[in-house]
């Protein structure tokens, strides 16, 4: 990571922004006036993060940051696949759809964050979350995606099956959102190659990686960032805190600069018009 005793090379020209397009920032607003005001990527401050809420209670915290520092931010909303026992239970409540669509309506952004996770437990219960459930609350939202022409964040931890049976099933009726992100991406090169960047579901796709989940085996991030196509790669920090994106998104960029055999101006030139693309600016 980079330290204070070594700082960050520069850019060799003027950079363009940098990306970071799923970070969860609006969780931990402390002090993020300076760290917006001080924070570098390769030298550069021109960063804007595309700040994800999963809960339905943090839906307007992503709306306050929005209205503060306006073209930084990036809004995404949805309900991710660990909070799938409060839609059940009632704490989120009936009709959070119908809110979901005003805030994509009003704000735009993304819908995220969601998707499907076959490992995580309740950490009251230790209990597994409930998988069924996850994929029905998973397909409305990708129901809404479609609906309203937006670009969704998809989170899957040990559920590429299930997941591209949804994608498949929304394929064949024609109704998958524009854009589909995978976020810190942690399947196999082979599933995407032979699958998700494919076909249909290929025309729709772009893969993200970020260093606090694909830094833990960089062979085989590799070799994933190695089989996405050249324009439909994403970067990401995936973390809570601005000061720590700012590192991360350094170390991810490397990598992927890395594994394309790009020097990190074309790096942060390629992955800047790829994260427009995605966001449809």
């Amino acid at each position: 990571m980079a330290t204070g005793n070594t700082p960050s090379p520069s850019l060799s020209s003027s950079p363009p922004c940098i990306y970071d397009v799923h970070c969860h920032i609006h969780e931990r607003p402390e002090n993020l006036d300076a760290s917006l005001a001080t924070g570098r990527v390769f030298g550069s401050n021109s960063v804007c993060f595309c700040t994800q809420a999963t809960q339905y209670t943090d839906w307007d915290d992503v709306v306050r940051l929005k209205d503060q520092y306006k073209w930084r931010i990036i809004p995404a909303f949805g309900v991710h696949p660990w909070f799938v026992e409060r839609v059940l239970s009632g704490e989120i409540p009936f009709g959070w759809q119908d809110r979901l669509r005003e805030l994509l309506q009003s704000h735009g952004g993304v819908l995220g964050e969601c998707g499907l996770d076959k490992i995580a437990k309740n950490p009251s219960t230790q209990k597994v979350y409930p998988f069924e459930p996850q994929i029905h609350l998973f397909k409305e939202q990708l129901a809404i995606a479609h609906e309203l022409s937006v670009p969704i964040s998809v989170h899957c931890v040990r559920a590429f099956g299930a997941l591209v049976d949804v994608l498949k099933e929304a394929a064949a009726k024609d109704a998958l959102p524009p854009r589909i992100m995978l976020h810190s991406y942690s399947g196999s090169p082979d599933m995407l190659r032979q699958i998700l960047l494919k076909g249909e579901l290929g025309r729709h796709m772009y893969v993200s990686f970020s260093w606090f989940v694909n830094g833990r085996n960089e062979q085989k991030s590799r070799e994933c960032i190695a089989a996405v196509p050249d324009d439909r790669l994403l970067v990401e920090s995936d973390l809570y805190s601005a000061d720590d994106a700012f590192s991360a998104l350094e170390l991810i960029i490397r990598l992927v600069a890395g594994a394309r055999g790009w020097t990190l101006d074309e790096a942060c030139c390629n992955l800047a018009g790829n994260s427009r693309t995605f966001f449809g600016m």
